[in-house]
């Protein structure tokens, strides 16, 4: 099957090392950059909310980043240990 499906193998992702911290970040609370008191002014100076619309507020769309990540494998293809959210190749 491979042979007639070579796309299909299983990839393993090597990060670069400065990813790595956004990654966790990410699929923790669902935000590459953290939600810091001089964002939160300049989102309500700007009309907006001051917490963006993210897992930040909705603390289930971290759950469900989780979620699609551990169902396509991407977890093990860069060796994160998500329960907790730490790398197993350092």
């Amino acid at each position: 099957m491979k042979e007639l499906y070579p796309w299909r193998k299983p990839v393993k992702i090597s990060l670069p090392t400065s990813v790595k911290p956004q990654l966790i970040r990410h699929f923790s609370i669902g935000l590459l950059y953290p939600v810091t008191d001089e964002l939160k002014e300049a989102r309500e100076k700007a009309g907006l909310d001051p917490i963006p619309p993210t897992a930040h507020r909705y603390k289930e769309g971290a759950e469900d980043i989780r979620k699609i990540i551990k169902a396509m494998g991407v977890d093990r293809n860069i060796g994160l240990d998500l329960e907790k959210m730490e790398y197993r190749f350092k």
